[in-house]
């Protein structure tokens, strides 16, 4: 077996040959930790599937119980259930499974050309009613999410019965099957689109989807996430015209809130902002992290946005982004007029349409983050931080916290009568791994049996013929070719720019970046776009065209290459950057 990291053998999730989960040698209370299907165990599972590849954008850090028992088995269900409803030709869905603490996948491929074409035949016929109404298809799937969501807040989750929560337990567990269902629908269709056009523009005309050409016909799209940030920018205005710029100078986050408090015209503007949060139909619940359950939502903690307020006015950001989104609109539409002077007059309609949907992806792949993965862990984490509130009281954990540290089914066995148990050690012992898998920034990035990562991806990811894994998940290999060029990647935005690089891991670092900054991250995702507007260009390890990073780069219009692979082990905060995106080339230049 190869892997580009040797990972410690034996492995702590096998015993005797055979896979277990280590936290079931000491029963507790009667109660035996769960979950040992969804470990990844290479000696089994490489030689079954080949390939297995880190999902970086959603593990950096690594994912807490909690969140791996739902995301292994609802994420992977959605992808199962998309492919299925959406007929996608060659691939059957994606296998999920868990490593210490990351998330790795693996594709269902699908290899007999017979039943390719047959599914072939079924996917035009669903993809069809999102070429004719995908705004309306994602309208009434957003009216659905929010009639969840609204279910959910009815729950009065310090005030319930134990009972009561017990089923709000399980109520949160359907939302997030549903949501991850509509999720990959507007996902594979739009991604599915993309896919299908770079494929005309690539055998009629040259052009891929790296080209500057075809990613100008891509960007420009407004969504929610970006009139949230508008939002951000007209507070920061409005505590400018009201005489409060001193205020957010001159205290710090956590004091912000009540220094705004001692003043009229303070708890005028303190008053529509919080308004503002609990009044937007997705305002307030926004994660600063949109991959776990461990970071405050703005709601919970309106010190976050504020902060983002703060910084804009400390450091007297000019980014207008209502500008920056009209000139990039304006130049998609001249790219798109452009393109379509050179496609034959009887073909133009059907191309037309298809270049339509693939325009939906720079939109949807950002807008959806909000109603689905956002709003959605946010009240996840409402519901089971209450239920962690209730066992520490019982004493069945130590800190409300620490229910991340158990998942679902536990909960649903010990909630009714919390104080039969006592699960502290076994929390403990999982929180002991999670934390020791949080200081390995350098995880394994994927177990094979083929020759090499190209081989693998050849092999394992291409004839999936599933965009998302294509376009967003893995990406090409690369190779340096430009003389002096230290790293290589692929272009998510053309560009060059010089500047100082700042290596950001998580949200919480985001603190640290100046602005005229180069942001050098593992990966970027949409609750990091405010930050967008103060840096001048983006560096990620991972990705493709259409993964987070890429397409805010793209609509921010910064200079953005990713799938570096190891840009945050090659480049230190303070180093002098060249970044030359229109190539996929990195120089060192300290």
């Amino acid at each position: 077996m190869l892997k580009e990291q040797q990972p410690v053998y034996p492995d702590p999730y096998q015993k005797n040959g055979s896979q277990f989960n280590i936290d079931d040698e000491l029963p507790v209370n009667g109660l035996v930790g769960l979950n040992s299907t969804y470990e990844l165990n290479p000696e089994s599972d490489v030689p079954f599937m080949h390939s297995w590849f880190l999902d970086a954008a959603h593990c950096t850090p690594p994912v807490t119980p909690m969140f791996g028992w739902h995301w292994t088995r609802f994420c992977t269900h959605g992808l199962k259930t998309a492919c299925v409803e959406m007929s996608i030709p060659a691939c059957r869905g994606w296998e999920v499974r868990l490593y210490n603490n990351r998330i790795y996948f693996s594709l269902n491929i699908i290899r007999d050309t017979e039943e390719i074409a047959r599914r072939e035949f079924y996917f035009k016929r669903a993809l069809q009613p999102w070429l004719d109404d995908f705004d309306g298809l994602w309208t009434g799937y957003k009216r659905e999410l929010l009639g969840i969501y609204n279910r959910l807040k009815e729950c009065d989750v310090d005030r319930a019965t134990n009972a009561e929560l017990f089923r709000h337990n399980i109520d949160l567990m359907l939302a997030y099957r549903r949501m991850w269902e509509i999720h990959f629908l507007g996902m594979y269709a739009s991604f599915s689109a993309w896919y299908i056009f770079e494929n005309i523009t690539g055998k009629r005309f040259g052009l891929t989807d790296l080209d500057p050409g075809f990613q100008d016909m891509m960007r420009g799209f407004d969504n929610q996430i970006y009139e949230m940030d508008k939002k951000l920018f007209e507070f920061k205005q409005l505590a400018l015209d009201m005489g409060l710029e001193k205020v957010f100078r001159n205290t710090g986050q956590d004091t912000i809130i009540r220094c705004l408090q001692q003043s009229e015209k303070g708890r005028q503007w303190y008053g529509k902002f919080m308004n503002f949060l609990h009044h937007d139909e997705v305002g307030g619940w926004r994660m600063t992290r949109f991959s776990d359950l461990t970071e405050p939502y703005w709601l919970e903690k309106p010190a976050i946005p504020l902060a983002l307020i703060k910084d804009q006015i400390i450091h007297h950001s000019r980014f207008d982004l209502q500008n920056t989104r009209e000139k990039i609109s304006r130049k998609r539409e001249t790219a798109i007029a452009r393109f379509m002077d050179g496609v034959a007059i009887e073909e133009r309609e059907s191309i037309s349409g298809i270049l339509k949907l693939a325009g939906k992806v720079s939109f949807y792949n950002e807008e959806h983050d909000l109603y689905c993965e956002l709003m959605a862990h946010s009240l996840m984490r409402r519901g089971y931080l209450a239920i962690g509130r209730r066992l520490a009281r019982a004493r069945t954990i130590n800190i409300p916290e620490d229910v991340f540290m158990l998942n679902p089914e536990e909960i649903g066995l010990i909630i009714i009568n919390p104080e039969a148990y006592d699960l502290r050690q076994l929390a403990g012992r999982r929180k002991a791994r999670w934390t020791e898998n949080c200081r390995n920034l350098n995880p394994p990035t994927f177990f094979t049996d083929r020759g090499n990562l190209a081989e693998a991806i050849k092999m394992d990811v291409l004839p999936s013929q599933d965009a998302i894994a294509i376009k967003a998940m893995v990406g090409p290999p690369c190779q340096v070719n430009e003389p002096g060029g230290d790293l290589c990647g692929v272009c998510g935005c053309a560009g060059e720019v010089i500047g100082v690089a700042r290596v950001v891991f998580t949200y919480e670092d985001l603190n640290k970046v100046e602005p005229g900054d180069i942001l050098v991250c593992p990966a970027a995702n949409p609750a990091w776009t405010p930050v967008f507007g103060k840096i001048n260009g983006v560096i990620s390890d991972n990705g493709g065209v259409l993964c987070h990073t890429a397409i805010i780069g793209r609509e921010y219009g910064l200079p953005t290459i990713v799938n570096t692979r190891n840009g945050t082990r090659r480049i230190k905060s303070g180093d002098r950057i060249r970044l030359d995106a229109t190539r996929g080339v990195v120089y060192l230049l300290d």
